[in-house]
């Protein structure tokens, strides 16, 4: 996967806004749920620039990384850094935010998509999407993923999501 994290931005940094930011509703991550793949890169915390001021991710130094692929009927496979192996997560996208939800050993790996952050000068379409990942052990997730979201965003690792890229090929199973 780290080849392609390279060709996902021009500038090498990213700018990115505050985790609070509004949500667009599901719909905006129609293009993300029909994807074949999606690729996320998480960071443990935003760098600041230091002649703005702005809240930064710099393209290249995530913490870890994540694959979605065969995204289909409520679930997805998930291929993460921080995992061996291939992992079944559920996909919930009927609030405010779409989340793939990981449950390993009692704890939950949450990952929310949040809003958009690019779009296709041409036709409009979102490119780039904003994202949060935290490890938690609320159940609620699985009932209430956009609360439990809500409530553990400002100690989250933040990130961003793409989908879709060219010559990228499902990993075996």
């Amino acid at each position: 996967m780290m080849p392609v994290l390279p060709r996902l931005f021009a500038s090498a940094v990213l700018l990115l806004p505050v985790a609070g930011m509004a949500a667009e509703g599901a719909a905006t991550f129609g293009n993300l749920v029909q994807s074949r793949y999606v690729h996320c890169a998480f960071y443990k915390a935003y760098e600041v620039n230091r002649a703005t001021g702005d809240l930064l991710l710099v393209e290249g130094r995530s913490n870890s990384l994540t694959h979605f692929q065969a995204i289909n009927g409520g679930s997805a496979r998930q291929i993460s850094t921080r995992v061996a192996g291939a992992r079944h997560v559920k996909v919930m996208n009927d609030g405010k935010y779409l989340h793939f939800v990981d449950h390993v050993s009692g704890m939950y790996v949450l990952t929310t998509v949040y809003g958009c952050l690019d779009r296709d000068p041409r036709s409009g379409t979102c490119i780039s999407y904003g994202a949060m990942q935290s490890r938690h052990f609320d159940p609620r997730v699985l009932t209430d993923p956009d609360a439990v979201y809500e409530a553990l965003k400002d100690s989250s690792d933040p990130g961003f999501c793409d989908h879709s890229f060219v010559n990228v090929q499902e990993a075996s199973r």
